[in-house]
C-alpha cells in the first residue's frame, strides 16, 4: 500500500505493506490474549452530547471457544476484497480472528482509543480482511465487530470516526452510505476510512486509491459489505460459550498438528473458508459445483516452525476426487508451487514454496468423502521434508478407516 497514513492509523498501513503468502488455510493470525471484560452499562463517552444520554451496553461474554467460533461466523459476512477489486489478489496482514479489542486497535488503528471505544460499546469478537495489488501496491482492509445492540453500534462508529479525523482527514460524504468517512488527499492517491454501522455490526474499511477515485470505490465496497451484513443474525451474547465446536462431524478426523492452536483453527462455512483461500472466486466456484458440506482447520505454531490442516468434506468419492485434482493443478499452474515426492506416500500431490527467506510446504491426500491438505511452514530448506513425512500419513490413517 503506498501514500501517506495518519499517525493514529499507521500501525494498519504498515501492516498492509507487507503482504505475506497465504494458504487455502491462512496462517497469519491476530493475538490470542483474551479480551478485557466489557462494561455492563455505559456511562456517556467523553464525546457524548445532550442528544445521546446514557444507554445499557449487554455485556460481551467472557472469552471462550465460543468467541473464537463467532468470529469465524463473522468471517462469512466480511466482504471480500477481491469481489470488488479483482486486482486486489495478494493477502495481507492484518487479516483473521481478532477476540481482543486492544490487539485489533494497535493493527489496525495504532491510537490506543479504539480499543476502549469498543468494550465500551460491548465488544464481542471481530474478523477483518486485508488485500493489496501486487501491481501497485495498493490496498484495502475490510473489518466487522459484533459489539452489544445497534445503538451500541452506531455510536462506536461516530467515536472511532472522530477518534480518527484530523491528521490531514476530512470528514466526506459517499451517496447511499449511512455512516462516517473520512478522506484524506496526498498527491496522486487518495486514502479513506469508513465506518458504518449495520444492526449490532460495525464496519469498517480502509482503502487506498488513485485521486479522485477513493469515495466512489469505498461506496462499492462499503454496498457489499452492507447486503452481507443485512443477512446476518449475530449470536445473542449469552448464547456465544455454548456455540457447537464441531458442526460437521469432522474435528476427530482433523489431524491435531504440533504446538499450541492458533485463533484460526475451527469449523467454518463454505463463505468463512473463502476468507482463507488463496483465489475465493475460483474455490468458491470449485467447492460449490462438487457439493462442499464442510471445512475444518487446525493450525498451531511450535518454535520456528508453524503448521496448518485442513479437512474438507464431500458427498461421495466422486466430488473428492474432482477437487483433489483441481486443488493439485491450481497449486502447481496458478500458485506457483514447485512439486515434489513426499517418501511414505509418493504419489501425493506435493508442492513448496518460497515465503520470505523460509519455505513452507503443501501436500494433499484423499480418501471416500474426505481431502485433506497439511502444511509445513518456516523451513530452511524446501527438501526438509521429516515434518511432513510423519503428518501426511497420519492425516491419511483419520480418513481412511
Amino acid at each position: 500500500m503506498t501514500g501517506t497514513r495518519s499517525r493514529r492509523a499507521g500501525a494498519a498501513a504498515a501492516a498492509v505493506a507487507a503482504a505475506v503468502l497465504a494458504g487455502c488455510t491462512s496462517t497469519v493470525s491476530g493475538t490470542a490474549t483474551p479480551p478485557a471484560a466489557a462494561p455492563t452499562t455505559s456511562e456517556p463517552p467523553a464525546t457524548s452530547t445532550p442528544s445521546e444520554p446514557p444507554i445499557d451496553v449487554t455485556p460481551a461474554p467472557e472469552p471462550t471457544v465460543g468467541t473464537l467460533l463467532e468470529s469465524h461466523r463473522i468471517a462469512s459476512v466480511t466482504s471480500l476484497v477481491p469481489v470488488t477489486f479483482p486486482s486486489r489478489t495478494e493477502p495481507c496482514f492484518p487479516s483473521g480472528p481478532w477476540s481482543d479489542s486492544g490487539a485489533l486497535d494497535a493493527a489496525y488503528f495504532g491510537s490506543g482509543t479504539a480499543g476502549p471505544v469498543l468494550d465500551r460499546w460491548g465488544f464481542v469478537t471481530a474478523w477483518g480482511q486485508c488485500n493489496s495489488d501486487p501491481a501497485d501496491g495498493r490496498g484495502t482492509l475490510t473489518m466487522v465487530a459484533e459489539l452489544s445492540d445497534p445503538e451500541s453500534a452506531a455510536r462506536a462508529a461516530r467515536e472511532l470516526a472522530d477518534d480518527q479525523a484530523g491528521d490531514g482527514y476530512e470528514p466526506a460524504q459517499v451517496p447511499g452510505l449511512d455512516g462516517a468517512v473520512l478522506l484524506q488527499e496526498s498527491g496522486d492517491e487518495d486514502v479513506v476510512q469508513a465506518f458504518v454501522p449495520v444492526g449490532r455490526m460495525l464496519a469498517y474499511a480502509y482503502h487506498t486509491a488513485g485521486s479522485g477515485q477513493g469515495l466512489e470505490e469505498v461506496g462499492r465496497l462499503m454496498a457489499d459489505q452492507v447486503s452481507l451484513l443485512q443477512t446476518f443474525q449475530p449470536t445473542p451474547q449469552d448464547q456465544v460459550p455454548s456455540l457447537p465446536t464441531d458442526p460437521d462431524g469432522l474435528q476427530q478426523l482433523t489431524l491435531d498438528p504440533p504446538g499450541d492452536f492458533t485463533d484460526f483453527s475451527g469449523p467454518y462455512d463454505l463463505e468463512g473458508y473463502l476468507r482463507l483461500a488463496i483465489d475465493p472466486v475460483r474455490e468458491r466456484e470449485l467447492l460449490t459445483a462438487n457439493g462442499f458440506t464442510g471445512f475444518y482447520s487446525k493450525q498451531s505454531d511450535e518454535a520456528d516452525l508453524s503448521y496448518a490442516v485442513a479437512l474438507y468434506a464431500f458427498p461421495s468419492s466422486m466430488e473428492t476426487n474432482t477437487v483433489y485434482t483441481a486443488f493439485a493443478q491450481l497449486e502447481d499452474a496458478e500458485f506457483g508451487g514447485t512439486p515434489f515426492q513426499l517418501p511414505s506416500i509418493p504419489d501425493a500431490p506435493c508442492f513448496w514454496f518460497e515465503s520470505g527467506e523460509s519455505y513452507y510446504q503443501r501436500c494433499y491426500v484423499g480418501y471416500g468423502s474426505h481431502l485433506a491438505s497439511v502444511d509445513v511452514l518456516g523451513l530452511d530448506a524446501p527438501d526438509d521434508v521429516a515434518a511432513m513425512d510423519r503428518l501426511l500419513p497420519a492425516q491419511r490413517d483419520l480418513i481412511d478407516g
